[in-house]
């Protein structure tokens, strides 16, 4: 007798060629897998891991939700602590499972009610001072359903009409932007850096938000803002309905150490870059950490 787990991971994406399994490189779903074979609680030559967001390489997940079936009596034995220490002992530490529960045996990680992204605008080089009032209208054009057409990379057999459920400025401790947070019941590839790297050809004065209205409303008329960076997108969090426990567990709050502070250019942005990257890593951890060790 077998029950299908719930476990909610995180991990850093630059290290990994995305979050779905490929052959010859590493990827998120390839290491948890290994990890249930190394346990023997999965076989080589199956994929027992389902992953509710399926994201870029270079992207990071505070949040993505995986499923796997597992002997009743592994559960039972150890449940979640002995799940997460278990699968944590086998993976690499920018890969951490926080979060576990059982769930029905017929869930679908995919059947999500809803994921939110963010993404840090105010990394990119050549971003500049915005008002959050402009950024709250920037934002708001994409607030409801679209076709993002002209906002993603097309993929035959997906429709490109999504519905953006909220769409806001991202702000540190003293108010000011750090980037945008966006929550929808499904994406399309890509769709957030090129909404990203839209804003910021606003931000730079290279494109208008009438333009940028113009192409979420005339998708029919093809029309290029470019894609931003993998690095600074984070997939922050998920809804599913089927996961209650660990939906709740992702309110858990915790310190943000992340600070909009002014970004050099030229040959110093490589090194601030570097920096930020680190404080990036930072934030992560500081949300895994929230939920691993609670006291």
């Amino acid at each position: 007798m077998t029950v299908r787990i719930a476990v909610a991971v995180g991990y850093l994406g630059r290290g990994y060629s995305g979050s779905q399994v490929q052959p010859n490189v590493p990827t998120v779903q390839g290491e948890l897998e290994a990890a249930l074979i190394r346990l023997k609680w999965s076989e080589h030559g199956t994929h027992p891991v389902t992953l509710s967001s399926r994201t870029d390489g270079g992207v990071d997940a505070r949040m993505n939700i995986g499923s796997f079936d597992i002997p009743a009596q592994i559960w039972d034995g150890v449940g979640e602590r002995g799940i997460i220490t278990a699968l944590n002992d086998q993976i690499p530490t920018d890969i951490r499972v926080w979060a576990a529960q059982s769930v029905d045996s017929d869930l679908r990680t995919r059947n999500a009610d809803s994921r939110t992204y963010l993404y840090r605008l105010q990394a990119l080089e050549g971003w500049s001072n915005v008002s959050t009032s402009d950024l709250i209208s920037w934002c708001s054009i994409f607030v409801g359903e679209h076709d993002f057409w002209n906002f993603c990379r097309p993929q035959e057999g997906r429709s490109t009409v999504k519905r953006v459920l909220s769409c806001e400025p991202w702000l540190d401790d003293e108010n000011s932007i750090l980037g945008f947070s966006i929550e929808a019941e499904g994406f399309v590839w890509n769709q957030v850096r090129r909404i990203a790297s839209a804003m910021l050809g606003m931000a730079r004065g290279r494109f208008s938000l009438d333009e940028i209205h113009q192409a979420l409303s005339n998708p029919e008329i093809p029309a290029d803002f470019g894609r931003a960076d993998p690095e600074w997108l984070t997939l922050w969090s998920i809804h599913h309905s089927g996961t209650p426990y660990l939906c709740s567990q992702s309110k858990i709050g915790f310190q943000i150490p992340l600070v909009a502070e002014t970004v050099p250019t030229g040959r110093a942005y490589r090194l601030w870059a570097n920096k930020a990257r680190g404080e990036q890593d930072q934030l992560h951890q500081a949300a895994w950490l929230a939920n691993l060790n609670p006291n």
